[in-house]
């Protein structure tokens, strides 16, 4: 089965969908390269992929999820 993946900030998504859950992820850290450079140690973007959405924090007020959906070919 085919997937795509979404990714949501703070309940916007992002303008586009991803291939791969690695492609998501990394957006997430290309947006935010100058709050995690910060080093602030209670971000998490480096988790490991849920089954339905993985939730990644950010800093107070950027809570990121990214939901894996399923893509129904005909």
């Amino acid at each position: 089965m085919d997937v795509v993946y979404i990714v949501a900030e703070s309940g916007t998504p992002y303008s586009r969908a991803f291939s791969t859950y690695q492609a998501a992820v990394a957006a997430v850290k290309e947006k935010h390269a100058d709050l995690l450079a910060e080093g602030n140690e209670c971000n998490s973007v480096d988790e490991p992929e849920g089954e339905n959405y993985t939730y990644l924090y950010i800093e107070k007020g950027i809570h990121i999820y990214i939901y894996r959906l399923p893509v129904m070919r005909s």
